[in-house]
């Protein structure tokens, strides 16, 4: 921790407004751009998320939950923020265990010999005859957990309900394609 951040770090602990202002005023715009990048979140969001960041790293200061810090105080500030993003990515969007994957399996009829591996694999081959921008948009959302709006703006989708309509469209075409692999190696 070099000797700015210890003195920031020395203002939060005594409870002074400085400290905060601080740390807010010399964050903020590299946390917003990090967020947006690495997060896909909108910049009023990133805000959001750098305040309570910053809040967050305040309270475990002064109520000593923290005594010392062993990284920057940067870095520690950023960890509390990759926290939060990722608690609200979670909370935000849906699983891979949503109603549209549960549908996918319980249509598929699997040979009960089939190790997972082997089911993995399968739909992995599936998605890849797929092809763009199905892949990207599947990927995206199933796997990565992407909103339906961080997808449209990545992909340049007009919004987020035309990149909702193709992930449909997407989706009932990996679902097709799923049954007639099944179907045909049942016989």
């Amino acid at each position: 921790m070099n000797s700015r951040e210890k003195a920031f770090f020395e203002l939060l602990k005594s409870g002074k407004e400085d400290g905060v202002i601080k740390v807010y005023d010399t964050f903020r715009a590299e946390f917003i751009q990090w967020c947006m990048k690495d997060f896909s979140t909108r910049e009023a969001d990133a805000a959001d998320l750098f305040q309570d960041s910053v809040i967050a790293l305040y309270y475990n200061i002064r109520n000593e939950r923290i005594q010392e810090l062993t990284s920057s105080l940067k870095t520690y500030l950023f960890a509390i923020g990759r926290n939060l993003a990722l608690k609200k990515l979670k909370k935000e969007s849906r699983m891979i265990v949503n109603d549209e994957i549960l549908a996918l399996s319980k249509a598929i009829v699997v040979d009960d010999s089939l190790e997972d591996n082997d089911k993995k694999r399968v739909i992995a081959d599936l998605m890849n005859e797929l092809g763009e921008p199905c892949q990207s948009i599947l990927k995206l959302f199933y796997f990565h957990n992407f909103s339906m709006d961080a997808i449209a703006s990545r992909l340049g989708y007009k919004n987020e309900h035309v990149a909702k309509s193709q992930k449909l469209r997407c989706f009932n075409t990996l679902k097709k394609l799923t049954l007639s692999h099944f179907n045909a190696e049942d016989i």
